[in-house]
């Protein structure tokens, strides 16, 4: 059963009715444990399916022992535009929104060192492993007998706003909040996500003995996430709510519309170890596997909500105080394969990687059984999932010209979901030799897949989701002695 990204719901339950830090959840795990896609053009254009073929950056995170398979010192540099459009269907309504980014997303150094035999490589650099860049509107009535003010009815916030009152016994024992509102309302919002998650990296290989290459990379990752959330309930189309909202209270006339706003800022820290071994059978022929070992991340995150409310001749607004919040994450470890086929002119490649995302955990920041009912939501949420990578590589020798093609096929890791919310990328590509030592590398990507998210409740106020990414990359190489 897929889920949504931490709704508002979620947060401003949590945040109001507790001290204790609850507003985290199994959407922050998954969005530090998902694998990466971004890598230099080459490797892109190929679906990233390089794993046993080696010889440049990319190898040090698909599989470090291809590194030692370089034979001359190379300086990389990649950069990439991203657009992004994100369909939603709500209620009935179509809305179509886009947006768009450039990043600088690569720098390397490959370096193979003196030998008497065999081969010795390192590698060190920098590589923009996510990009968070997202958005989301959505527009329609919801003719159900819900709402996000219901939802919350017994929090701080609808209480300020004028959207509840309290009730009494008659013995004048407080006996809760009340609200008014029962569904029928216009509701609308917009999500925007921004942020990346980057990685420096210290990378090394040998060749063990004859055909057998062995290698290691540490990453040490830092990045941010931001997301900034709007939504609104108004009255304006059926006007069901022309009397008072609380009875003893003339300013609450004829509600007119109810805006809540969040926005979660998060500084991320982290590193991660993972291990390759390559193996070439003869000159056609080679295999890799990759083993990259769990990743530990510290969360810094600020939180912060208000809201307003309108009514005919009166406007509230409330805000909380900032709170801040600590949290360490660990993401499972990942197993890959691959192959390399070398024929004349060409090379075919294909890799499968394989992550047990129900083994994310939350580890620190929380009390021991807030901690474990989250590490058991996960458990119940999510599975394993398979990603398969395949590509080729043509050479025309004259002029020096490659041209690419690729497909990449990541299964997603809830529980349930149907195929169209696996996400799925064409890419091709060319690469130019402008001379020995300088080559330039130009990637189109394309991908595509569905979800879905909950404002509140489930399936109460659901955006289903057409998401299609088209990413541009252009990477500069450099060789020398």
């Amino acid at each position: 059963m897929k889920m949504f990204k931490l709704t508002i719901t979620m947060i401003a339950l949590l945040v109001f009715s507790s001290n204790e830090i609850l507003t985290q959840n199994y959407n922050d795990a998954f969005r530090l444990g998902e694998s990466s896609l971004d890598f230099d053009s080459r490797t892109m254009a190929m679906g990233n399916s390089t794993l046993a073929l080696g010889g440049n950056f990319a190898s040090s995170l698909l599989n470090p022992a291809g590194l030692a398979l370089a034979d001359a010192n190379v300086v990389e540099l990649s950069f990439n535009s991203n657009s992004l459009e994100n369909t939603s269907t709500f209620f009935g309504v179509n809305k179509t929104v886009d947006r768009n980014n450039n990043n600088f997303n690569q720098f390397a150094l490959v370096m193979p060192l003196p030998t008497k035999k065999g081969s010795a490589v390192l590698a060190f650099g920098y590589n923009q492993l996510k990009d968070f860049n997202s958005k989301l509107e959505f527009d329609g009535f919801n003719s159900n007998n819900t709402s996000m003010i219901q939802t919350l009815n017994g929090e701080d916030i609808i209480y300020e706003l004028g959207l509840s009152y309290p009730t009494y016994d008659l013995d004048s024992s407080y006996l809760g909040d009340v609200t008014s509102i029962n569904g029928q309302l216009h509701q609308s919002g917009t999500i925007l996500e921004d942020g990346t998650m980057d990685s420096w990296v210290m990378s090394g290989a040998i060749q063990a003995t004859k055909n057998i290459y062995v290698g290691a990379t540490l990453n040490i990752i830092s990045g941010t996430y931001k997301m900034t959330r709007d939504y609104l309930e108004d009255d304006f189309d059926n006007n069901s709510y022309s009397g008072l909202l609380d009875p003893n209270d003339a300013n609450t006339n004829d509600f007119e519309s109810f805006l809540v706003s969040d926005v979660i800022d998060q500084n991320i820290n982290g590193w991660d170890f993972r291990l390759g071994l390559l193996y070439e059978m003869n000159s056609m022929l080679s295999f890799g596997a990759t083993i990259k070992l769990p990743t530990y991340y510290q969360v810094e995150e600020f939180y912060r909500i208000s809201g307003e409310s309108e009514f005919a001749a009166t406007a509230f607004s409330y805000e909380s105080p900032d709170a801040q919040y600590e949290y360490s994450v660990t993401t499972p470890m990942e197993f890959s394969g691959g192959v390399a086929v070398d024929f004349p002119f060409i090379d075919l490649n294909g890799s499968v990687k394989i992550v047990d995302y129900s083994q994310m955990e939350f580890t620190e920041g929380f009390d021991s059984d807030i901690m474990a009912d989250k590490n058991l939501e996960i458990e119940e949420i999510f599975e394993s999932a398979v990603s398969y990578n395949l590509g080729t590589e043509l050479t025309f020798p004259y002029p020096k010209v490659k041209i690419r093609g690729g497909f990449i096929y990541n299964q997603s890791p809830f529980k349930d979901d149907p195929a169209e919310f696996d996400k799925k990328y064409l890419t091709a590509g060319l690469g130019f030799q402008f001379s020995e030592g300088f080559n330039i590398d130009v990637t189109y990507v394309h991908g595509w897949w569905e979800t879905f998210g909950d404002n509140y409740g489930f399936n109460e106020s659901r955006t289903n989701q057409e998401i299609s990414v088209d990413k541009m990359m252009m990477s500069l190489s450099f060789s020398f002695m």
